[in-house]
């Protein structure tokens, strides 16, 4: 019994170590929505992370619906500065096609204090192949943000 208890013990703060109380979480906060000719793709285009460590690697997937005629994830990455607001930076580490989306993974390098807290954001495009309602296909641009939030 007590070996029992000692292996089960051995478990626990095993699981505790590996998963501990204060990782960070990224959850999905919104969708938006693009149209092209007849085509409307629904996406997740807004993300907030929880309990972040500096410099520790920040991975969600981005993935979408399509009715209509859409194809394949053509490119993927920064928006713009990449990140805001000023005084904030980071860098993409990686990033992988998925089935209808994309997974990434990037670091936010220094954030910015607001009082107690710490603000950052990172802007992304994840360019979906679309056929614009005359047989044309066209990359519609969809706008990714991460915050992060104490």
């Amino acid at each position: 019994m007590k070996r029992a208890l000692l292996c089960a013990a051995a478990v626990l703060a095993m699981l505790t170590v590996a998963h501990p109380v204060w990782a960070q979480a990224v959850t999905r906060d919104s969708q938006c929505t693009e149209v092209h000719g007849s085509n409307k793709m629904t996406y997740d285009c807004g993300f907030n992370v929880k309990n972040y460590v500096m410099g520790t690697p920040i991975t969600f997937t981005m993935t979408y619906a399509c009715s209509g005629n859409c194809g394949q994830v053509m490119s993927f990455g920064m928006r713009g500065n990449g990140f805001s607001p000023p005084g904030v930076a980071g860098h993409v580490i990686a990033g992988k096609r998925v089935e209808n989306g994309v997974e990434l993974t990037f670091v936010f390098d220094s954030t910015k204090k607001s009082g107690n807290s710490s603000v950052a954001n990172g802007h992304f495009n994840m360019n979906v192949n679309m056929d614009d309602g005359s047989g044309n296909w066209t990359a519609a641009p969809c706008k990714v943000d991460v915050h992060l939030g104490d």
